[in-house]
């Protein structure tokens, strides 16, 4: 296996990409972009991962029913011992809208962490 990718299918999908490149403090990843300069597929590198962002549509690629945005899965972003400043800093980049279902702070398993739904519909847990 090559890689793991993310995707994130997500109704504002710009004003996503910026939001989470600013809450991971992640670098533009892979573009690719039509012959019209349509934005087709973009990933961030999120501390040496994939997290591609695209744009929901209505309906499945094959014509299906209405896709649904929500919390069916988690994101879990673990960024290792000593990293505290990146949870904090993702989770306060993260806070507006979102919905916490872990409050942030120490955890059984790591110094600090948190679980969060964003303001998109997407389930995190991120911790040090």
């Amino acid at each position: 296996m090559l890689r793991t990718l993310l995707q994130i299918y997500v109704k504002g999908s710009d004003e996503a990409f910026e939001f989470y490149k600013t809450a991971f403090g992640a670098e533009i990843g892979f573009q690719d972009v039509d012959e019209n300069g349509v934005v087709i597929h973009r990933e961030l590198n999120v501390e040496g991962q994939a997290i591609a962002i695209g744009e929901a549509e209505d309906t499945t690629r094959a014509g299906g029913e209405k896709r649904i945005t929500g919390n069916t899965m988690q994101f879990c972003i673990q960024f290792g011992e000593g990293q505290e400043d990146k949870v904090r800093k993702a989770y306060e980049t993260m806070l507006e809208g979102s919905e916490i279902i872990t409050a942030f702070g120490e955890l059984s398993f790591c110094p600090c962490g948190v679980e969060l739904i964003d303001k998109y519909g997407v389930w995190w847990c991120l911790f040090a």
